[in-house]
């Protein structure tokens, strides 16, 4: 971690600190209904992998590449996306992982936003083989 996250860090709250040590839902799906990796502008990664029941996100697994605040936002991002339906999970926001979190500095915000984009990529990819089947 360098000198610039670990001085970010001590200015977050419980909520960002527990998501980056313990992230939730950290993985793969053997056989992900859809899953998306997308690299972000920094270089970072994340994978979401969904299983989806009746149209709602039975499970969820993250696999972020890259800063603690990358692995922090897909943990967050996972947190709202399971047991959503498609059509919620698509309304998740950057804004919203922030708020989990409880803050992210300025100048990792594009990493909540690569968390969100891989989901949207995801359910999409789950919406296509809905519609080829």
């Amino acid at each position: 971690m360098s000198e610039h996250d670990t001085g970010a860090l001590q200015q977050l709250g419980d909520s960002f600190l527990q998501h980056a040590e313990k992230p939730r839902n950290l993985g793969i799906l053997e056989e992900p209904d859809g899953s998306s990796r997308l690299v972000g502008q920094c270089g970072d990664a994340i994978r979401v992998d969904l299983q989806v029941v009746d149209g709602r996100i039975e499970d969820i697994r993250v696999l972020p590449e890259g800063c603690v605040f990358t692995r922090a936002c897909g943990s967050a991002l996972s947190t709202l996306a399971l047991h959503k339906t498609l059509d919620q999970a698509l309304t998740i926001e950057p804004d919203d992982v922030k708020n989990v979190l409880g803050d992210l500095p300025e100048d990792h915000i594009h990493c909540a936003r690569l968390a969100v984009n891989t989901l949207g990529e995801a359910v999409a990819e789950v919406l296509r083989k809905q519609a080829a089947a």
